[in-house]
């Protein structure tokens, strides 16, 4: 099967990851031919040298997407797959702004679309309302127009996309953490070495407004003070990102980074005692696989989709309260024991999800599918374990 993988659209954030696990997955699979179409994002974290021959790479790389690239993004890709002649097309995360000649698997990861009952949506103003529900429409019609089938990552995602787009070709493969997970690197720390009783928590992600990372520095001051000396929130952003999206000062409690190659998370992980995220909407995070499988606890929103993936392996808050964040930090630096469970519980939940090998597995043999249902040929099922 000769397959186009697209990540041409893809910037930052965990999609560049849940795309380049997969492109590394499939190395797995050598009597595929792979024609990867890489953007700014995955471009930068993938290793091209360390890619067998039936893999290609191209270069193609859009910026923010707007009314104004949508013709030149249709010509492109259009050129590009007329010039590879693919069984299949993967977007590993739509819209792709294009529709293929053959038939095309796209991911869904818009999450606002889908969780309008979100506290950061009932947030919103009426003019960016506005600008969401115009954004919801068209992302909406190039969904129906450019997808002959969906793949998400939890089964909620599942029935709340089928109703959106009114169609029955949604697939479910949970996601999970990297192959880097697996076996981890070693690399120099990136934090200065604590205090002694010092308890670090670690918030992995890119800045979105729905990440509602500005509740940390209330959650800071919201922590006993005695607690609090000893509190450190790590987060991968820059002093100038934090300033401009957070607030002007940044507390001794937090400590920034900046942005972690995903190669080099499991280490950040390390020096980290637990995740705290505070968001308010995801169709899957990345992140509580990740800390689960580096035995870290969790402290996330109680919210549905925060719910279905972490289950009873995390503590949860009440969305965008600092003191009900802050009590069950306060809960968790102090009880050892509620640690050890938490890990535990972490360690038996991530056994539900497909490994990255297993995910890899099932969305090709759903582009298999997609290819015969459209020749009606059986002849091009050839994939192994």
């Amino acid at each position: 099967m000769r397959l186009m993988i697209n990540t041409s659209v893809v910037r930052f954030g965990g999609a560049t990851q849940v795309a380049a696990s997969l492109i590394e997955e499939c190395r797995r699979f050598d009597q595929n031919e792979y024609h990867v179409v890489l953007g700014t994002g995955v471009g930068t974290i993938l290793k091209r040298a360390d890619f067998p021959e039936n893999f290609v790479f191209h270069d193609m790389a859009f910026g923010v997407m707007g009314l104004g690239n949508l013709g030149r993004v249709q010509r492109e890709m259009a050129a590009l797959e007329q010039k590879i002649e693919p069984d299949c097309v993967v977007t590993t995360s739509g819209p792709a702004y294009w529709r293929s000649s053959a038939p095309h698997l796209m991911g869904y990861n818009l999450p606002l679309y889908i969780y309008p009952e979100s506290p950061y949506v009932r947030t919103l103003g009426m003019a960016r309302r506005t600008r969401l529900a115009a954004r919801k429409w068209l992302h909406c019609r190039f969904f129906r127009r450019d997808a002959d089938a969906l793949i998400v990552q939890t089964d909620d995602v599942n029935q709340r996309l089928r109703r959106l787009l009114g169609t029955e070709k949604v697939y479910t493969v949970t996601n999970t953490h990297n192959g880097w997970y697996e076996q981890p690197a070693e690399y120099p720390p990136r934090l200065p070495a604590r205090r002694s009783g010092t308890f670090r928590f670690l918030t992995l992600t890119s800045y979105y407004p729905h990440k509602n990372l500005e509740l940390i520095p209330q959650v800071i001051r919201a922590l006993p003070g005695d607690l609090r000396a000893r509190t450190e929130f790590v987060l991968t952003l820059t002093d100038a990102k934090y300033r401009e999206r957070i607030w002007s000062e940044i507390p001794a409690q937090v400590k920034l980074t900046g942005p972690v190659p995903p190669s080099e998370c499991p280490s950040l992980y390390e020096e980290c005692d637990a995740l705290f995220l505070p968001t308010l909407a995801e169709c899957f995070s990345a992140s509580y696989p990740e800390a689960m499988k580096m035995e870290k606890p969790i402290i996330t929103t109680d919210l549905g989709f925060a719910r279905s993936i972490c289950q009873d392996a995390a503590l949860y808050f009440q969305p965008c309260n600092a003191n009900s964040a802050a009590r069950q930090a306060a809960r968790l630096i102090q009880d050892p024991v509620l640690q050890g469970e938490l890990r535990e519980r972490g360690r038996c939940r991530l056994s539900d999800f497909d490994t990255p090998a297993q995910r890899a597995d099932k969305i090709l043999s759903i582009c298999e599918d997609l290819v015969v249902e459209r020749s009606g040929k059986a002849d091009v099922k050839s994939l192994g374990a």
